[in-house]
């Protein structure tokens, strides 16, 4: 979708991989272009995780979007949503870490307790 890029520092508040998941969402919501950066800046390891990149892999399919810049360790991704389309998505984070923030990525209103 066309229109102007949100720009995202992702270092804000305690830097972690909350505002991520949450902008990514939204954009796939909205139809908004995005770019974030300083993707978790405020952790003793910058940048993306696995746990991160399945969740923008997901998210990237569930609205046929255009994905860059996502790597192991990235500290920077532009993020362009296509349109939502519905059927089976799934996300392995190949890591024992909590499926919750990965889950919560297309239903950016719940959280897990």
């Amino acid at each position: 979708m066309a229109g102007p890029r949100v720009e995202v520092d992702g270092g804000v508040l305690e830097g972690g991989g909350q505002i991520l998941r949450v902008s990514t969402a939204l954009s796939c919501l909205l139809g908004v272009p995005l770019r974030v950066q300083k993707i978790r800046a405020g952790r003793s390891t910058p940048g993306l995780r696995p746990q991160h990149l399945s969740g923008l892999e997901m998210i990237r399919d569930l609205c046929d979007g255009q994905l860059d810049g996502a790597a192991i360790g990235s500290t920077e991704v532009t993020f362009t949503p296509g349109k939502i389309r519905g059927g089976t998505h799934t996300a392995d984070t190949k890591t024992a870490g909590c499926p919750c923030p990965v889950s919560s990525l297309p239903h950016p209103h719940r959280s897990c307790v």
